[in-house]
C-alpha cells in the first residue's frame, strides 16, 4: 500500500515563497529519487502544500532524513510546517 507525506508550509513572505517553489521545482526529483509522486501547490501568496507517495512505508522511511535535511536548512524562510502522513487507501497514477 502505497505511503503519503502531506506537507503543508507557510513562508515568510511572498519573495520566499516563489524562491522556495522554483528551488523545490527544480531540485526534488533528485532529492527524492524514490518518491513515486511529487506534488507542489502553491496555494496562496505565501502558502504551499506539498505531497509525495512512495511505494511503501519503508521507502518513504528512507526519505525522511533528506525531509528533515531540507526543512531544517530553510528554517529562517518558513513561518510553520504542518505534516501528515499515512497509508493511502487509493493512489491513482495514470
Amino acid at each position: 500500500m502505497h505511503f503519503v507525506r502531506m506537507n503543508y508550509i507557510e513562508y515568510s513572505s511572498k519573495e520566499v515563497a516563489d524562491e522556495m517553489e522554483a528551488k523545490y521545482v527544480s531540485v526534488a526529483s533528485d532529492g527524492f529519487p524514490d518518491a513515486k509522486v511529487l506534488v507542489f501547490l502553491r496555494t496562496d501568496a505565501m502558502t504551499a502544500t506539498l505531497c509525495s507517495i512512495y511505494p511503501d512505508k519503508a521507502t518513504y522511511d528512507r526519505a525522511t532524513e533528506e525531509r528533515k535535511k531540507r526543512i531544517l536548512s530553510n528554517a529562517d524562510k518558513i513561518k510553520s510546517v504542518c505534516s501528515e502522513e499515512g497509508e493511502a487507501a487509493l493512489a491513482l497514477i495514470r
